[in-house]
């Protein structure tokens, strides 16, 4: 054979990428088990069988718009698909993921919950495409009215991705339920949370039930950073490459992980990879790359946590939450109207569950006779 023919085939013959690709099952347009939730790209596959250009708009009134749009373009309109259901604790049922096909091959996706408007296609003329862009960027909101949001992982056909859920800003003040310590720390917290292109690592530590979930809701609903919900037996995978685009694809964020005990012993007698994982996104060239911030919140004692995570540059803080000093545990259910003579520190859980049954308040116990003896020199410390 000339091996000169065997250079000229592939330039004489048309790349036909409909010829190497397979028809997308149907079911791989929902992104979640249930076939709750519909994404923009995969039906745009299913129906048209090759890839789109996409434009995107963000913190655009969705409900507004795709009234508007629907006036403005019925006679184009050719299909549509949408999802109801109850948004940020609506009273009925409203649309929030709303498909509509117009033109040549045009889907407009409008994202009510996210604010967000997708443009996807491919034959239809960028003019027609851009006409209909400018009609829907008037009801950008000129304001991003933020509403408290964490993301959570949901694994996907296309690998793990993220969905936004709001969360209740709790009603509480830092001075009433918590101990005086907590304040300068929470503003140090507070101060780089906020910050842009910053790193670091925060540790909340404590008995169950002294406000730490309660304290990181307050905290994230105050800044103004993507917040992702990280499950502990995934942390050792962040930097793995099959998750490392989650961190690439989220950039100035704060990763938070409960219950994080076992991701942050000490690896000598762990054993783990995990403190490895977070020393590289809290401090390593991944750090320097993606500024991720980290908050763990764990129920065992700070001694245990490996030391290589409390080194200064990579610890923005560290807080142990303890049960409520006695004058605040008092002042704190007076506030809440709750009479009960209280003569001891208590948790937060406590205080809030006082007047459920089977509550008793523990009482000043009496000595029965032994009488302890410091020796001298010895401060009891």
């Amino acid at each position: 054979m000339n091996p000169q023919s065997i250079l000229r085939t592939p330039l004489e013959s048309p790349f036909q990428l409909h010829e190497s690709s397979s028809k997308m099952s149907i079911a791989q347009v929902f992104t979640d088990r249930h076939g709750t939730y519909m994404d923009a790209f995969y039906l745009f596959v299913a129906h048209f069988n090759y890839l789109p250009n996409e434009i995107q708009e963000v913190h655009i009134n969705c409900k507004k718009a795709y009234m508007h749009f629907e006036a403005e373009y019925k006679a184009e309109i050719k299909d549509f698909y949408f999802n109801k259901r109850y948004i940020r604790k609506s009273k009925q049922s409203e649309l929030d993921d709303i498909f509509y096909f117009l033109y040549e091959d045009l889907l407009v996706f409008f994202d009510t919950n996210s604010s967000v408007v997708r443009f996807l296609f491919r034959k239809t003329p960028i003019s027609r495409v851009e006409a209909v862009f400018a009609r829907i960027a008037k009801f950008k909101s000129k304001k991003n009215h933020r509403r408290p949001q964490i993301s959570l992982l949901i694994s996907t056909p296309a690998g793990i991705e993220t969905r936004k859920l709001e969360i209740s800003k709790p009603k509480l003040r830092i001075e009433d339920n918590y101990n005086d310590d907590l304040m300068p720390v929470h503003k140090i917290i507070n101060k780089r949370l906020a910050s842009k292109n910053d790193k670091g690592l925060v540790l909340l530590h404590g008995k169950p039930g002294t406000g730490k979930t309660s304290y990181i809701r307050y905290l994230i609903t105050t800044i103004n950073k993507p917040v992702i919900f990280l499950p502990p037996n995934m942390a050792s995978a962040l930097t793995n490459p099959e998750l490392i685009s989650l961190l690439i694809e989220n950039p100035n964020s704060i990763f938070v992980i409960e219950d994080a005990e076992n991701i942050l012993l000490d690896r000598h007698q762990s054993g783990g990879s995990s403190v490895s994982a977070l020393l590289n996104i809290s401090d390593g060239l991944l750090a320097d790359c993606l500024n991720v911030q980290l908050i763990c919140s764990f129920n065992t004692d700070i001694s245990q946590v490996d030391q290589a995570l409390l080194r200064k540059g990579r610890l923005i803080a560290k807080y142990e939450f303890r049960e409520l000093e006695v004058d605040k545990a008092r002042r704190l259910a007076s506030k809440l109207g709750l009479n009960h003579d209280l003569d001891r520190p208590m948790t937060l859980t406590d205080i809030y569950n006082m007047d459920e049954q089977g509550f008793t308040p523990l009482t000043r116990m009496q000595s029965i006779g032994f009488r302890t003896v410091i020796p001298a020199g010895m401060n009891g410390n």
